[in-house]
């Protein structure tokens, strides 16, 4: 199944409304594949899960380097 900017919306829209959804609930709420949802939302949306909500990947410039 692709990815397209109408199910990105979706799933986002589900984000926005609860972040304490799983991956699982939002596909089963949406009627998608859950490979795809995490897919949009790890890759297409840069989220995460912290702690039971989703929230953006933050990146810092100056982070040291390992």
């Amino acid at each position: 199944m692709q990815r397209t900017d109408a199910k990105v919306d979706r799933v986002l829209t589900l984000i926005c409304l609860d972040q304490r959804l799983s991956v699982r609930m939002m596909a089963e709420e949406l009627n998608m594949k859950r490979e795809t949802v995490w897919q949009i939302v790890t890759e297409d949306l840069g989220m995460r899960r912290i702690s039971t909500k989703m929230a953006p990947r933050i990146l810092k410039e100056d982070r040291p380097k390992m």
